[in-house]
């Protein structure tokens, strides 16, 4: 079974790069193998057996590349 998790990001100004970093953070201290990516680096969620996703927020929506 696949034990990967992502924490994929859409940011503007580095706000929501710095909060899924500590998220990631807090997943690998407790024993998850975690990536840490901003979404069009993403290519493939097939090695991931979980993704938290996330976006600053602007006009009340997410960022048009995180969705």
């Amino acid at each position: 079974m696949l034990n990967k998790i992502l924490v994929t990001y859409a940011s503007r100004t580095g706000s929501t790069e710095g909060v899924t970093e500590a998220i990631g953070k807090t997943l690998s201290e407790n024993g998850l193998t975690v990536d840490v990516l901003p979404v069009q680096d993403v290519k493939d969620l097939e090695s991931y057996r979980a993704v938290v996703a996330g976006s600053a927020i602007q006009a009340a929506k997410w960022l048009p590349e995180a969705m």
